[in-house]
């Protein structure tokens, strides 16, 4: 199984709320700068995957958030980092309520405008589907809609080409990945521990866990306490169990 440097954030929000993946911002610099201070320079996957070299790190974001607009990138771009952006497209502009959230707390997506300021700054906008649905329980036809359109969509927004796909909540199987390979996607992104299929595994940081020592040992891919930080992940990432279950009842 070959091993990528790929860190998975979410929110990156003042506004708290019950959920494990969301940031705050505070928390957030103190990571990035520690390992900018280490030598590392974090860059979007298509970039890593083009130029890999051991002082480099993929920065993704899931679900394209306006709080990682308006947080995160000016600090990444003092930093002189990149990072990659999946788009849930039919969300863009608007609230998240496909997500389960104690409170019923909401948090706006990413508007056109800023999707595109990003990706002249040499972020790479990537498709998360059209819905942020899991796959593997649809349909054919509900597949390639989900892959294609979304695909299409992004590529007349930034005028370039859409190479990246991360399935949502990290779920796949074998059908879908050639689907989505079908579809034109050549990287495939899932979560922790996700090596099957050739689908490249990301290590997710967590709010209330991980801190800029532990977000160093995930991106050193040789270290023996890597296997102790996908331990935790996997642990951490059954709780979106429940926003699975929402979905289907909203169905």
């Amino acid at each position: 199984m070959k091993s990528y440097p790929v860190l998975a954030y979410h929110k990156i929000s003042q506004q708290w709320e019950l959920s494990f993946t969301m940031m705050y911002p505070r928390a957030f610099e103190a990571q990035m700068r520690y390992l900018a201070g280490k030598g590392y320079t974090g860059c979007s996957l298509k970039e890593y995957l083009a130029e890999p070299a051991e002082n480099k790190f993929v920065l993704t974001f899931d679900d394209a958030y306006e709080s990682v607009y308006r947080y995160a990138a000016p600090l990444l771009e003092k930093l002189d980092f990149h990072a990659t952006l999946f788009v849930p497209n039919a969300y863009i502009g608007k609230k998240n309520d496909w997500d389960f959230t104690p409170g019923n707390i909401r948090s706006r997506h990413m508007n056109t405008a800023e999707l595109l300021e990003l990706h002249r700054k040499g972020w790479e906008i990537a498709s998360h589907g059209e819905g942020h649905r899991v796959l593997t329980g649809m349909k054919a036809p509900g597949i390639q809609y989900e892959l294609e359109h979304s695909k299409a969509s992004l590529e007349e927004l930034t005028g370039g080409e859409v190479s990246t796909f991360c399935f949502p909540f990290g779920v796949y199987n074998k059908r879908v990945v050639d689907a989505a390979r079908a579809a034109g996607y050549k990287n495939l992104v899932g979560f922790t521990g996700a090596a099957r299929h050739g689908v490249i595994p990301r290590s997710v940081v967590y709010r209330c866990v991980d801190n800029p020592r532990s977000v160093l040992r995930k991106i050193r891919i040789h270290s023996f306490c890597h296997r102790f930080e996908n331990c935790k992940e996997q642990l951490f990432h059954s709780f979106a169990f429940f926003t699975r279950i929402k979905q289907k009842l909203m169905r």
